[in-house]
């Protein structure tokens, strides 16, 4: 299922500071980024750099306006992936997470998350072999995925990033390397 991954690059981007889910009325997949959240999209068009070749996202608007700026300023459309969504859909059949597998319920959805992670992970290494990609997604899948990453490569984990900071994993023969990028360390260079 995994194409090579030798020489591509992954930035991996937490969407930013979004509207508190406290107070938000909409639909949940519209809830879009606060101020603070728009301004370090904006600076992770410096961070990253334009040295792209492509932008994914979930399809949820706090994750797009997040890697927006960045597109624009590259000239590249954003292309949503249902597998970067959050992991909200898991729970059918029930019985995987009730009944006798209840005490490791959370355990196989966040199996299942990662999962997804890792197609979304072949979809774009397929598509751009040996490219720098970026993509955008949310927190009950990130910290899965990387663990994922980690354990298939046995590397340790990067240091947890802030909003407006990313991931980057950067697959080499064999290897992996995931290190994490705070944007107000990366800025302030």
């Amino acid at each position: 299922m995994l194409p090579t991954l030798d020489g591509f690059t992954l930035e991996l981007v937490p969407h930013c500071s979004s509207v508190p889910r406290e107070g938000w009325s909409g639909e949940h997949r519209v809830r879009p980024l606060s101020e603070e959240g728009h301004a370090q999209a904006r600076a992770l068009v410096g961070a990253l750099g334009i040295d792209v070749d492509a932008i994914y996202s979930s399809p949820a608007l706090r994750c797009r306006q997040t890697v927006s700026p960045l597109a624009d300023v590259v000239g590249l459309t954003v292309i949503e992936l249902a597998e970067l969504d959050e992991a909200a859909g898991f729970g059918e059949p029930s019985e995987w997470i009730d009944g006798i597998f209840a005490p490791v319920g959370m355990a196989i959805g966040g199996a299942w998350s990662a999962g997804r992670a890792v197609r979304a992970l072949a979809l774009m290494a397929r598509s751009h072999p040996g490219g720098r990609v970026v993509a955008s997604s949310h927190g009950d899948v990130i910290p899965v995925f990387l663990s994922l990453v980690a354990g298939m490569y046995d590397r340790p984990l990067p240091a947890v990033v802030d909003r407006g900071g990313w991931y980057q994993l950067r697959f080499a023969t064999g290897t992996v390397t995931l290190t994490g990028h705070d944007q107000a360390a990366t800025t302030a260079r």
